[in-house]
């Protein structure tokens, strides 16, 4: 399964999964950019076991009802790759979700926090399996960020690019609880961080001229998506990766370090619980 599957690296990663001869599952967003994306990489890669699922990742009740439609549907789940994320650069203001959290922190957190958390049992049913979250590169620049409890929201401060690097710190530590959580039972997971990607010039065409000006500059040094997926790709695939857990890739598939400060298992602990709470996972779900 594979989040934010229609465009950029998700859609190559579920290419050139589909290349291998794997099933996959591509979730997104909007149905007819879905459909589009569906039909080409069936086309491309020549199978047919490629399919799609609608949902969007800030809101908990459509993936809640996004995990009821795979379950119906697939008896395992070998890998799932968290890929979906907002880094809308017209952000002013906090927006808040139908769940009442802001929305960058939502889709780029929570959502694949709850997402992983109600496909655990099936991921432990099908075991050996993987887990792969996303964070940012970006984060090398900040790296005194800790998770900032009290502003969750951006109730205190905000802006669109502190919101971004906050969630993508956020997926960082949950990944390193989450690997200690799940010890002995055979899924594992790791994060990887996503450099500067060439990314379709499309997401940038609301951004005022001189913005659109600066995304194109920086698109001319980035990685292409096709690169980047064949990260993606190796993490979940690659017999080398079986029993790897709780590490931090960069855009090769090299491991490195994540900053100091994410490195704080009482944080983990806390961002953990918070989330379960945001996410309102029962006591059952809690438990998987």
């Amino acid at each position: 399964m594979i989040t934010g599957a229609n465009s950029g690296i998700g859609k190559q990663a579920a290419l050139q999964l589909a290349q291998l001869g794997m099933t996959v599952v591509m979730v997104c967003r909007n149905k007819s950019r879905g459909q589009a994306a569906l039909t080409e990489i069936r086309k491309k890669s020549g199978s047919e076991h490629v399919d799609l699922l609608l949902a969007d990742l800030s809101s908990q009740k459509s993936i809640r009802e996004l995990v009821k439609d795979f379950t119906c549907a697939y008896d395992n789940l070998h890998s799932l790759i968290n890929n979906a994320a907002n880094f809308d650069y017209s952000l002013k203001t906090p927006v808040l979700t139908e769940d009442g959290i802001e929305i960058i922190f939502a889709t780029n957190h929570l959502g694949p926090f709850l997402l992983t958390n109600l496909l655990l049992n099936v991921l432990k049913e099908s075991a050996p399996s993987r887990i792969l979250n996303i964070a940012s590169k970006g984060l090398i620049t900040h790296p005194w960020l800790t998770i900032e409890f009290d502003n969750l929201n951006g109730q205190k401060k905000f802006s669109y690019s502190h919101a971004y690097y906050h969630s993508k710190l956020a997926q960082i530590m949950v990944t390193y609880e989450l690997a200690r959580r799940l010890e002995g039972t055979g899924v594992t997971v790791n994060c990887i961080r996503v450099p500067n990607v060439k990314i379709d010039l499309n997401r940038a065409r609301d951004l005022p001229w001189y913005m659109r000006h600066t995304y194109r500059i920086k698109r001319s040094f980035g990685i292409t998506p096709e690169e980047m997926a064949k990260t993606y790709v190796h993490l979940v695939t690659a017999p080398e990766m079986e029993g790897v857990t709780g590490r931090y890739f960069d855009e090769r598939g090299n491991e490195v370090k994540s900053s100091e400060k994410s490195y704080d298992k009482n944080v983990w602990k806390n961002l953990w619980d918070v989330s379960a709470e945001l996410t309102h996972l029962s006591t059952e779900e809690k438990r998987n």
